[in-house]
């Protein structure tokens, strides 16, 4: 592998979309978005609903995640996303079901998962008045 590469893992729940070395990555973090290059600093964070970026080689693949979790170390970053689809796949039929499956959620949710699950209400509801 060389010095300027990691490897890169794409997970959901049904498949792994990718898997293998990258030049740099760019994250929807719950905090904001993070751009990863290879001897990243290791880091564990929940990730928002956005879209990823992936660099390799000069070319760039885009990625929407509904949310998920991602793992970073100095030659790894492994992302588990809930949903991931190929940004030019996105359309608002797909996030309103995702906002619909999210306020179904919130009815039922316990107080600290209420303010987790409003965020990511408000995450999607900004993408979708986006499309």
């Amino acid at each position: 592998m060389a010095e300027d590469r990691f490897n890169f893992e794409l997970v959901t729940p049904e498949k792994v979309l990718i898997s293998g070395e990258i030049d740099s990555v760019c994250i929807p973090g719950v905090e904001g978005d993070m751009t990863i290059f290879a001897n990243h600093s290791a880091l564990a964070t929940a990730i928002r609903p956005g879209y990823l970026e992936v660099k390799d080689s000069g070319k760039s693949e885009i990625y929407f995640l509904a949310g998920g979790f991602v793992e970073i170390s100095q030659k790894e970053v492994i992302l588990l996303a809930e949903k991931a689809t190929l940004g030019s796949e996105v359309s608002v039929e797909i996030i309103a079901e995702l906002i619909e499956k999210t306020e179904r959620s919130l009815k039922h949710a316990l107080d600290l998962q209420k303010c987790v699950l409003s965020k990511k209400l408000n995450d999607l509801t900004s993408i979708k008045d986006q499309l």
